[in-house]
């Protein structure tokens, strides 16, 4: 290594000691000196589910815990908190499981019916898997009941296979203009139908919103049926940390693609419906008979 780059190394090194300073002043007066114990052991606890042996090895953890909880206290945004391990593994097997009861089937000549049980990667497989045959139907019911919403780079997949290339599927406003960006249609139109009806209700949030108004703005053949939306309209990013941790925070402001915001507002449905039989009712529309 040359002298140079050492110089290099060695200055980044003190910037990065410097900036954390007071930070590492802090770790080591509280988690390594701190007399108290029975007080860390209690927030280890509350925070974090358990009491380490180590102080020092969890602190970062307990600190990021305390943070996002007064964020959610303080600022009302309960998207913002930190996976435990046990937290993680469970999210994941939760949406594997919702994704493993995607659906899709014929419900009358030329009808195909299309069950999203959440916005996840698995479900943009399941979608991708089916897009051959599903093009080959006149009209489509996407039933979106439920659907808590998930990955926006997964809304926009599903959504480019609708519209043409280059479309704006949505608008991500984030809190430096470098990261603020237009979501837009990769693909060509692939599915084309006649009518498309969307099946939404209170549950129906995040991404799954996002889905929606990006059809219901590029397309003049949808026709949404239900309940008022949730009205998720911010963005999280979730970042792995050591031993099996992840933190996540909201990042951006989602828009629809004409600038809009349905943030605590959500989405209206065409036609509000309760008690029906959705499906029944969506046929009706479409002048079809049931199967």
């Amino acid at each position: 290594m040359s002298l140079a780059s050492i110089v290099v190394l060695l200055s980044g090194m003190f910037a990065l000691v410097f900036i954390n300073y007071d930070y590492m002043q802090f770790r080591l007066l509280i988690a390594g000196n701190y007399i108290h114990t029975d007080v860390l052991n209690e927030m280890f606890q509350t925070h974090l589910g358990f009491v380490p042996d180590n102080y020092n090895r969890y602190f970062d953890n307990l600190v990021v815990a305390v943070v996002t909880q007064e964020i959610r206290q303080v600022g009302g945004d309960r998207f913002t908190y930190q996976y435990t391990p046990t937290m993680r593994q469970a999210q994941r097997n939760r949406v594997q499981q919702q994704a493993a009861q995607a659906e899709f089937r014929e419900i009358a000549d030329g009808v195909a019916y299309l069950w999203l049980p959440n916005i996840s990667p698995q479900v943009e497989n399941f979608v991708m898997d089916n897009k051959v045959e599903l093009a080959g139907f006149d009209n489509l019911v996407l039933d979106l009941r439920g659907n808590g919403g998930g990955n926006l780079a997964v809304s926009q997949a599903i959504s480019g296979l609708f519209l043409e290339r280059r479309a704006v599927v949505g608008i991500d406003y984030a809190r430096h203009n470098i990261f603020t960006r237009e979501r837009r249609a990769s693909g060509n139109i692939y599915l084309e139908f006649d009518q498309i009806i969307i099946l939404q209700d209170y549950r129906t949030a995040s991404a799954a919103e996002s889905l929606i108004a990006a059809l219901q703005a590029n397309l003049d053949n949808v026709t949404t049926i239900g309940q008022t939306s949730v009205g998720k309209a911010v963005g999280q990013v979730t970042l792995p940390m050591r031993r099996g941790f992840a933190v996540r925070a909201t990042v951006i402001y989602i828009q629809t693609p004409d600038g809009g915001s349905i943030h605590n507002v959500g989405l209206a449905p065409d036609i509000y419906l309760y008690g029906e039989d959705f499906i029944e009712f969506a046929l009706e529309l479409l002048g079809a008979n049931n199967e």
